[in-house]
């Protein structure tokens, strides 16, 4: 039989310890490599992400980063909870991200947006578009590479939350999506973000291929500008 490894790192917290298990790594000729493993120590109170899964809610999260002395290990057990915990664990530890938003916590929060569970990736992508820096503006824009348009189309909504320069850059390179439901969400977060770079750039969407689309761009501008219409439907020569 073949032996396996395992690696744990051990973090003071405290008056307590957190223990983060490692994957079990099995030699390269190894049938099967198990899913990884995660367990925490707080205080004492032992906590097995694997066993976990079916309730909502099983963690104090704040409480644990309270106990947790040095901010690599916040980091650490923030990212294990999103990748292990429940969905209830997981939109705890995102609140708590949102109020660090440095490098470590947009790429966990990055990490979030590509969760199965939909309260969870809105929940992330909430938590990006507040933080508002460009760097938080490129996580929430990697959901524009998603498979599915409807997710790519909600991307576009938060990229309107968020605001900023870098957004309305993300914004104009999302109408050139294939999807036209994308592109109207785009057209629709330009109109909501409102300023006269978003204006012109609406403008350029009345040329769109998609009926739809062109109709949406008329009507934003419309609601933003009637000036701003008549320039993009009557280009000075």
């Amino acid at each position: 039989m073949k032996k396996r490894t395992s690696l744990a790192l051990l973090f003071p917290l405290g008056a307590g310890l957190l223990v983060a298990g490692s994957p079990v790594f099995d030699p390269p000729d190894a049938e099967r490599r198990p899913a990884p493993s995660f367990s925490m120590s707080v205080n004492g109170h032992v906590v097995d992400f694997d066993e976990l899964t079916d309730l909502e809610t099983t963690i104090d999260v704040s409480g644990a980063l309270e106990s947790i002395d040095i901010e690599p290990a916040k980091a650490l057990y923030l990212e294990t909870v999103i990748s292990q915990g429940t969905v209830g664990d997981k939109r705890a530890a995102i609140r708590e991200l949102g109020r660090i938003p440095d490098h470590d916590a947009i790429a966990i929060l990055s990490l979030a947006m590509t969760d199965e569970d939909p309260r969870v990736r809105r929940a992330a992508a909430s938590a990006l578009a507040a933080i508002g820096s460009d760097n938080a503006h490129a996580a929430l824009a990697s959901g524009l590479q998603d498979h599915d348009p409807a997710r790519r189309a909600q991307v576009a909504d938060y990229l309107a939350m968020a605001g900023g320069y870098s957004a309305v850059d993300y914004l104009e390179l999302a109408l050139r999506d294939d999807d036209a439901r994308v592109r109207t969400a785009s057209i629709e977060a330009l109109g909501d973000i409102g300023d006269s770079r978003s204006v012109n750039i609406i403008g350029a969407a009345l040329r769109d291929p998609d009926p739809e689309v062109r109709e949406r761009a008329a009507e934003m501008l419309d609601q933003l500008n009637d000036e701003a219409l008549f320039h993009a439907v009557h280009p000075p020569q």
